[in-house]
């Protein structure tokens, strides 16, 4: 070893110790990076790198200290043995250091891509977690309109319910599927169905199930199974027109079923009861005055022919001595004029309303007249085998009525009663006062206040369903006509309660019928019931009476009869002929026929007359009944009105009631 190599050779050491002390700090430092950052991977990366390059530094700056340490030993010879390795380990050093470059240059690469498919994915992500995030949003907002519109839809459900239950009729709405959906308070009540079984959306099968014994439908169980089926397909088929269905109680339904765009169905059902039996009235009141306008003109007729019979004989009466042969054939033909009469009046009663004036009455009183009188007694002897009871009220309160009609009802009545009994029963009478604060279901146009109640009720074999609807019609009867009856008692009957604003209601069963009369009362006492006048009694002082009327007939027996009376009579055949008359001559008592044809009526008569003398004093004859004529021609002042045909004595008692009031 030469001096001259010694710079050479502590530059090689110094330079070697100086690469190892940097190694170190590349080390050192390559860790503290580490553990300051959170990108793991290439720091890992950077760190092996620093130790593979370290290693390699390492093991060069060791080599060449091992070189000089042995060259400073004179140790050529081992130097020159190792030497060779060294170059081997440099060389192993380099390639596992590019080995290491490569590898994690790799991983470099890799972990670039990895990096970028991470921000790639971050990316998605938060695209994905915006997009939920909207979508989110819009399903919150839909769960909100949706509980919204299902607030909003029950809020109307319960709207629509509660419009539903003021309905009268039963709706019934039904899906696809026949199972009940909506049903109104009227269709619950027409049911009976309650609201738990509701609840549980019965199907149209369960609703019928439920009340084949709750008296809906009138089916008999053996074919009730039919009958379910059979609606069911009518249902699913679509829309059923008005169909009319009677329950067991009586009511009467009518049922329909529309098909709506959803294809559910809606089912009504409306109690048409009541207004059924309005059209029954309707039809049975269209009838009897179609019946009466007929029996009007017939009744006018049979009247005016009638006076011949009935007073003729009354004229001839008064002439005879009372030993005369001629008194019997008189008497009989007058009595048989007279019943004539009384059916012409019944025709009268159906066709036009009771005839006659009214008066302050008691049914009870009423009612004795008749079982005292000759009919009275003759139907009770007629039927030996009928007890009559009665149960009247002391304190029955009065009736403004005619009392023949009233008598006449009650003789048509009782007759029926007693011929409906076969054998042994009874017919029991009761009256009573009653306060009406609705209408009884007979008659829904019935007036509140108080009546007087009269209950005739038989033990009889009662009334068949399909006679009682008919029973009051003009000529219904099941009595043989001429022999028992003519068929028009219980059309008279309900006339005369209709016209004295009174309601009449029958219920009838096998074990009997029973009649209900009720007649408005009246605060007024009883009426002076008049005694039978003598003839001597309505003489007469010579007073001057016009009699018009334009039947010959009528005017000639007219006349007599108040010539009869010792008045003076002089006689014209239409209004214009009287109106003539009274110009030229003052009369006591104009007799003034209603209907005259041709020319004006009575109150037409009557109305020019007393324009012509005021104060001028008449009375009304007519065939017809008491109608609005003869009561507007009272209401200008005429006096009493007298229905064709008439005796002496009624036309007596008019004329002397009418003359009195002018003196």
């Amino acid at each position: 070893m030469t001096v001259s190599w010694m710079p050479v050779v502590w530059t090689d050491i110094l330079g070697s110790i100086a690469v190892l002390v940097l190694s170190g700090f590349c080390a050192i430092y390559s860790l503290r990076l580490l553990k300051k950052s959170t990108d793991q991977t290439f720091h890992h990366y950077l760190l092996l790198l620093t130790l593979s390059f370290v290693f390699f530094a390492i093991s060069r700056s060791f080599g060449h200290l091992l070189k000089q340490a042995l060259l400073f030993c004179n140790k050529q010879d081992i130097w020159n043995s190792v030497a060779p390795f060294s170059g081997a380990v440099n060389t192993t050093a380099f390639i596992v250091i590019f080995s290491f470059g490569i590898y994690f240059n790799r991983s470099r690469e890799i972990h670039k891509e990895l990096s970028e498919h991470k921000t790639h994915l971050a990316g998605l992500v938060a695209e994905q977690t915006k997009a939920l995030t909207i979508t989110n949003r819009q399903l919150n907002q839909e769960i909100a309109e949706r509980a919204r519109t299902e607030k909003e839809l029950k809020k109307a459900v319960d709207e629509f319910s509660a419009v539903m239950d003021t309905i009268n009729c039963g709706v019934l709405f039904m899906d696809d599927q026949l199972r009940s959906r909506i049903v109104n308070r009227a269709f619950r009540e027409l049911w009976g169905v309650p609201k738990d079984f509701e609840d549980d959306l019965p199907s149209m099968r369960e609703l019928i199930e439920f009340n084949r014994h709750n008296n809906i439908y009138n089916i008999s169980d053996e074919n009730f199974e039919q009958y379910v089926t059979e609606r069911e397909n009518q249902i699913q088929q679509g829309t059923i027109a008005p169909v009319i269905l009677e329950r067991r109680d009586g009511k009467i339904l009518q049922f329909q079923c529309i098909v709506l765009p959803n294809g559910w169905r809606m089912l009504t059902y409306f109690d048409i009861t009541e207004l059924k039996n309005t059209q029954d009235k309707l039809s049975q009141s269209q009838k009897m005055e179609a019946i009466g306008m007929m029996a009007g003109g017939v009744a006018h007729d049979l009247n005016n022919i009638l006076s011949g019979i009935v007073s003729y004989p009354d004229l001839l009466l008064t002439k005879l001595p009372e030993n005369s042969e001629m008194r019997k054939p008189l008497e009989v033909i007058k009595e048989s004029g007279q019943r004539a009469s009384e059916v012409v009046a019944d025709l009268l009663t159906v066709a036009r309303g009771v005839a006659g004036s009214h008066e302050i009455c008691s049914l009870n009183i009423l009612l004795f007249d008749y079982l005292e009188s000759p009919e009275g007694k003759k139907m009770i002897s007629l039927h030996p085998n009928v007890r009559l009871n009665t149960d009247l009220a002391p304190d029955l309160h009065n009736i403004s009525c005619s009392s023949i009609h009233i008598k006449k009802c009650l003789m048509n009545l009782l007759i029926n009663s007693a011929e409906a009994i076969d054998g042994p029963g009874i017919i029991h009478i009761e009256t009573k006062n009653q306060y009406i604060d609705a209408p009884v279901a007979e008659n829904q146009y019935m007036d509140p206040g108080e009546y007087a109640v009269m209950r005739i009720t038989d033990t009889g074999n009662g009334i068949a369903k399909d006679d009682i609807t008919h029973i009051f019609e003009p000529f219904y009867t099941k009595k043989v006509l001429g022999r028992s009856g003519t068929g028009l008692g219980l059309a008279i009957v309900w006339n005369t309660v209709q016209e004295h604003n009174g309601t009449i209601t029958v219920t009838s069963n096998i074990q009997g019928t029973s009649f209900l009369l009720y007649f408005p009362i009246t605060k007024e006492k009883l009426s002076n019931r008049e005694a039978t006048v003598e003839l001597t009694q309505l003489q007469g002082n010579g007073q001057l009476i016009l009699v018009v009327d334009d039947e010959k007939q009528q005017r000639d027996i007219g006349c007599q009869m108040l010539s009869v009376l010792n008045y003076q009579v002089e006689k014209v055949s239409s209004g214009e002929e009287a109106l003539a008359f009274v110009r030229n001559q003052v009369v006591d008592l104009i007799v003034l026929d209603m209907i005259m044809d041709p020319g004006i009526n009575g109150r037409q008569t009557y109305e020019k007359i007393i324009a012509e003398r005021p104060g001028q004093r008449a009375i009304i004859v007519s065939g017809f009944s008491e109608n609005e004529e003869v009561k507007k021609s009272q209401a200008l002042g005429a006096g009493s009105f007298i229905r064709k045909p008439y005796t002496i004595e009624q036309i007596g008692i008019a004329v002397k009631k009418n003359l009195s009031c002018t003196s």
